[in-house]
């Protein structure tokens, strides 16, 4: 493990910053609470002479604090971590020494962050999601409003066709719905937007433009796949890959006792997507529709043998991004034919 002068914690809040500093044997040698901008934090980093390490939780400020000290090089090594589990009274001191001495130790456990022009992704996707989880929820109102009153209403011509309106008998449900009509057009104009930008970012980003040929892959679950990524340099092997995507389990053991599999932290944003992709391409004709096909012939179950697509799909959405090259269904079928082969 690398050696720094100075282990930096620092509780990072949208008006001040606690920051403690201690040295390589756990010894407080600075304590500091200054306003949250950029002059006050870059000059208390650079009044440190030696080789700095500095850690922060993973909170909205995170990553604009990471690009600040990576654009200036103020620090020699930069974690942003996951917050931890709070232990006892809470204090902003306490918090950013504890921050401080696992990042001393080496125990904490780091979020992604990079200065990468596809960061601003996140932001994009994120925006996309909390107005998919509104206009979710506008639309669970807006038919309630009719079973309430034992009126069938289904599909999505209730949204778009203010007539429906005229079959509530109560004044005041007529007007509640009218409210939640107009939220529920607004908020499409809105979607509408989005689309529009992850069109756009088809064209922007090469590798969008790969993986939208993999079986599966609209131009929304692009978007939000490479939006969450990033960089597909993160995993090293595909089965880093399927942990991150919530795609695989590990087996827990304690005195050589299994007490059963339990998945790996990650995103469920990315194993909906590979779940959502497998049910479109086991319905199509291509490479993972044979080996959907093939499994179930051979006894495997429903549900492991989308499970194997759902891997096969991450795999190869990786291999195209790394490689830079678009897919093709006859080079799928040929590694599968190889994979069948070196099992017999």
């Amino acid at each position: 493990m690398e050696n720094y002068k100075h282990y930096i914690g620092i509780d990072l809040h949208s008006k001040h910053c606690y920051i403690v500093v201690m040295n390589k044997s756990g010894k407080i040698t600075k304590r500091a609470k200054i306003i949250t901008n950029e002059k006050d934090i870059l000059e208390i980093l650079c009044s440190l002479k030696g080789k700095k390490a500095v850690t922060f939780e993973e909170t909205t400020l995170a990553h604009w604090m990471y690009i600040l000290l990576i654009s200036h090089n103020v620090a020699d090594k930069i974690v942003v971590c996951s917050q931890k589990t709070k232990t006892g009274p809470k204090t902003d001191y306490k918090d950013a020494t504890e921050l401080a001495d696992l990042l001393r130790v080496n125990r904490l456990k780091p979020v992604f962050h990079e200065d990468n022009p596809r960061m601003e992704l996140r932001t994009l996707v994120s925006g996309y999601n909390d107005l998919i989880k509104d206009l979710t929820r506008m639309k669970n109102r807006d038919k309630a409003l009719y079973r309430k009153s034992a009126i069938p209403v289904g599909g999505k011509k209730v949204y778009k066709d203010t007539s429906f309106n005229n079959l509530l008998i109560s004044k005041t449900d007529r007007f509640v719905e009218k409210q939640y009509f107009n939220q529920i057009a607004l908020l499409e104009e809105q979607k509408e937007l989005y689309l529009k930008k992850f069109e756009q970012n088809i064209k922007k980003f090469p590798e969008m433009k790969n993986i939208i040929t993999v079986p599966g892959f609209s131009i929304v679950r692009t978007n939000i796949l490479v939006g969450i990524i990033i960089t597909p340099w993160r995993f090293p092997t595909k089965y880093n890959f399927f942990s991150y995507a919530e795609l695989t389990k590990h087996e827990q053991t304690s005195d050589g006792k299994s007490y059963g599999n339990k998945k790996a932290y990650g995103r469920s944003e990315l194993k909906n997507i590979f779940k959502a992709a497998t049910q479109n391409t086991i319905r199509g004709k291509n490479a993972f529709n044979r080996k959907y096909n093939e499994m179930r012939i051979n006894g495997s179950t429903d549900k492991s043998a989308q499970n194997a697509v759902a891997k096969a799909l991450a795999s190869t959405v990786l291999a195209v991004w790394k490689t830079g090259k678009k897919y093709k269904d006859y080079y799928r079928e040929v590694k599968q034919k190889e994979n069948s082969q070196n099992r017999t």
